[in-house]
């Protein structure tokens, strides 16, 4: 019974001890993607992860292309505010700079051939 007592405890421990570390190396704000004009019911793969850190969108890509890709960040109004062109490679981290920009809502597009993903973001 002590064993099992014990065993439990170290579960119990590792478990707080991973989810302490997942919660406190990561401060950024998650930008969620979603597909634009597509159905609902509809199961996609998102190949990119963006995250709003500071005064940068830090985009983490889940593949690799040989095909340029293109970001967009546009403002309230729909005002193209950056656009880039860039090929998806998963072992670089691509920034997008924020600096200059002024405080409110923007969309991050991403397109890709005939897809274009749009997540929204607030800066404050």
């Amino acid at each position: 019974m002590r064993k099992l007592s014990i065993t439990l405890l170290l579960i119990v421990l590792s478990f707080m001890t991973m989810e302490a570390n997942c919660l406190s190396s990561h401060r950024g704000k998650y930008i969620q993607l979603k597909i634009w004009d597509h159905l609902k019911k509809d199961i996609v793969f998102i190949p990119i992860e963006a995250v709003l850190e500071g005064n940068n969108i830090e985009v983490q890509f889940f593949g690799k292309s040989n095909e340029p890709t293109t970001f967009q960040v546009k403002d309230k109004n729909g005002n193209i505010v950056f656009q880039d062109m860039v090929i998806p490679d998963k072992q670089e981290i691509y920034k997008i700079d924020l600096d200059g920009f002024k405080a409110g809502q923007y969309e991050l597009l991403y397109i890709e051939k005939d897809v274009t993903f749009i997540g929204e973001f607030e800066i404050e």
